[in-house]
This record gives structure tokens, C-alpha cells and sequence, in this order.
């Protein structure tokens, strides 16, 4: 049997057996939405392509191993995620989750063990139960003024 037929079939006969159908991913979320971010260590990496830094030499792409510890405060709407890079250096990231447009959003502020600081803004977010992709768009605002486009991406059993 062709299999685009076979799907359509199997579909149907669900749909006339009276099955509901799974939950659509794209539909409206509410603030509960980031249930796939929940508590817990998250491991990937941290990508990050520097621009427009105050010192040259650290402008360009750079990448990291990372361990996030991540939190979330149903109550005030609150994300956080702690990272612990393979170097020693910790940052975090502390902020507010939102819906707009439909789409899930997240900025706050950005501190780092090694005196960076800054500000930043959620550009896209991807959460799924083993796997999380958020890419930002952070600008230092200490002595180091970078514009960052980063993504924190890991996974997770």
C-alpha cells in the first residue's frame, strides 16, 4: 500500500472512530507553556557570534560545552537558567516568560563569574522534553559592550 494513502487511511478511521487528535505544537500557548523547560540540568553547548565589541579582539564566533540548570516560576512568570561552562565560567540568566504573537518570549538580565554583564532578549525558542534551543540577542553593558547573538542549546533524558 502507498504510504501517503496509508496515513491518510489511518487518519481517517480515527477520525471516524471518534479519536481526538494529538495536540497541535503551534497552537496558542498559555504562560504555562514552558513545561518542556522544566527544573532540572540540561547539556549542550553555547554558541555565540560576537560583533561591535569595544575591545576587537573579541568580536567573532565562539563556542562552548555547557551544563543549564534551569528554573522556572509559574507564579511570576519567571525563567532562569544557570550555566556552568566546561571552563569554570558560570553566567546566569534571569528573566521574565511571555507569550506574544503566539510565540513564546523571554529578556531579562545576563551576569557572568567573569564581570560580563548585560541585557537580552529571546529571538526564537525551541523546547521539546529532551531537547531546548533558545537563541538571544544580548548586549553587554559593562566595560565590554559586544552585541551577542548567542544560542544556549542541550538536551536531556
Amino acid at each position: 500500500m502507498n504510504r501517503p494513502f496509508a496515513c491518510f487511511a489511518l487518519a481517517a478511521a480515527f477520525a471516524a472512530a471518534g479519536a481526538h487528535a494529538q495536540e497541535n505544537p503551534l497552537a496558542r500557548h498559555s504562560l504555562d507553556y514552558p513545561s518542556n523547560i522544566a527544573p532540572g540540568a540540561w547539556n549542550g553547548a553555547d554558541l555565540e557570534k560576537r560583533t561591535n565589541c569595544a575591545a576587537g579582539q573579541n568580536d567573532g564566533t565562539r563556542g562552548t560545552y555547557a551544563e543549564y540548570d534551569v528554573s522556572f516560576d509559574r507564579t511570576r512568570s519567571l525563567l532562569g537558567i544557570d550555566e556552568i561552562g566546561i571552563t569554570g565560567l558560570r553566567c546566569t540568566y534571569t528573566g521574565n516568560y511571555f507569550i506574544e504573537n503566539d510565540r513564546p518570549g523571554w529578556n531579562g538580565t545576563y551576569t557572568c563569574t567573569d564581570g560580563k554583564t548585560g541585557n537580552f532578549q529571546s529571538k526564537d525558542i525551541l523546547a521539546t522534553p529532551n531537547a531546548l534551543s533558545i537563541r538571544l540577542a544580548i548586549k553587554l553593558t559593562g566595560s565590554e559592550t559586544c552585541d551577542i547573538d548567542a544560542i544556549l542549546g542541550g538536551s536531556r533524558f
